[in-house]
């Protein structure tokens, strides 16, 4: 599985996201400038199209409205149509779009933003659908536009009563999300992910907190509404954290324990690309008592009428711990190992055994952004000097 190495025009050349047919979006951008009064060179959107079975990628790089200094490329429809960013040349001159699936044009998917203290930003992307967040980090709230211009605002749900900041962090259908909320101010501010299915929600239990030691973790959502999630749901002076782990069916649902085996889980929190359509869940587990405490890979397989099934994938010598961070169905996953330098490793686990995913030479792995069910591992890579690029391996699918 040789790496496939995709450029843009500039230095920082980062991906976002891949649609299931091996669309690659991104943003290419140059090096900071030496000090910060010189001003930032524009900023470029990139698609490339790459196919799940061999040949090179093709690049695009997408056309902007003109005056256009800045873009930012969040996400990718099914059909390849990138949503994101466009700004202007005033600092806030910020306009949420969407480009055509030839990538040639544009069109607004809400009023620009052109106040300092409210920005617009594409932060989710699926189905025929793109969700725009406008507001700063105070308050704000969010809107999912359609590919044929409806609008809905995932809101008015008690869930939503007491929530200043409302965004949307993956959407799975045309009625069908998964939000987060911010509710309190200052060290008293609560983060909380909600199911949203046609109007209708569901809290998950876990909650972030500045004072709380595990973050919460949660899955993109899947088109039934199921989810999978970790993290800490309460704490009490005499027994401390209360920790879970634990897959979601939906608003109507119910919660179905993963176990751990006498360790404390979590999701692979880096992607959300954590639950797959067949049930399985990618994550880690560690042993909150030792000290230091090796994370081992993880893997859950939940099927209807039988209970979960938990896979461990073992830590090897010359590593210091070893996470799952991405899935594709039948149990393919990206898990990830870090040596003791700091250095990690990709590899792909399939069938129980683990094969390296090689890296370009000179590259080193940055992060992971997700696997496809055609069997595309999407990452960024970085060199020496500080350039990045993506990065693709195409694994049997």
């Amino acid at each position: 599985m040789q790496p496939l190495l995709l450029t843009g025009d500039d230095e920082i050349t980062q991906a976002t996201d891949v649609s299931p047919a091996g669309a690659v979006v991104g943003t290419s951008a140059p090096f900071p400038p030496p000090v910060i009064t010189s001003p930032l060179r524009p900023r470029s959107g990139w698609r490339w199209l790459v196919s799940p079975v061999a040949g090179p990628a093709l690049a695009q790089r997408l056309t902007v409205p003109t005056g256009t200094v800045g873009v930012e490329v969040n996400g990718v429809t099914d059909l390849g149509e990138a949503g994101g960013v466009v700004i202007g040349p005033a600092t806030y001159d910020r306009q949420p779009v969407r480009w055509s699936a030839a990538g040639t044009r544009t069109t607004a998917l809400t009023p620009p933003s052109t106040g300092n203290d409210v920005i617009s930003q594409v932060t989710a992307v699926g189905p025929a659908q793109w969700a725009v967040y406008t507001g700063g980090s105070i308050s704000g709230t969010s809107v999912i536009v359609g590919r044929n211009g409806t609008r809905t605002e995932p809101g008015g749900a008690p869930d939503f009563h007491d929530a200043r900041i409302i965004t949307v962090t993956s959407i799975a259908g045309p009625r069908t999300a998964l939000l987060g909320t911010t509710t309190g101010v200052g060290r008293g501010s609560q983060g909380h992910s909600v199911i949203w299915q046609d109007g209708a929600t569901y809290k998950l239990p876990t909650f972030g907190q500045l004072d709380v030691p595990q973050s919460p973790c949660v899955s993109a959502i899947q088109p039934d509404g199921t989810v999978a999630y970790s993290g800490i749901t309460n704490y009490s002076q005499d027994t401390g954290f209360t920790r879970v782990m634990a897959l979601r069916r939906g608003v109507a649902g119910a919660d179905i324990a993963l176990p751990t085996a006498g360790r404390v889980g979590s999701l692979g929190c880096a992607t959300l690309d954590t639950l797959s359509a067949d049930g399985w869940v990618a994550g880690y587990l560690f042993d909150a008592s030792a000290t230091p405490a090796p994370e081992v890979a993880a893997l859950w397989h939940v099927t209807n009428g039988a209970a979960p099934t938990l896979t461990t994938i073992p830590v090897r010598a010359g590593e210091t711990g070893v996470r799952a961070v991405a899935l594709a169905s039948r149990g393919r996953a990206v898990v990830v190992a870090r040596a003791a330098d700091g250095a990690s490793t990709p590899w792909l686990w399939s069938n129980g055994a683990r094969t390296p995913l090689a890296l370009p030479a000179g590259w080193a792995l940055r992060d992971v952004v997700e696997m496809t069910d055609t069997g595309l591992v999407l990452a960024n890579v970085r060199n020496s000097e500080g350039a990045v690029r993506p990065v693709l391996w195409r694994t049997a699918g």
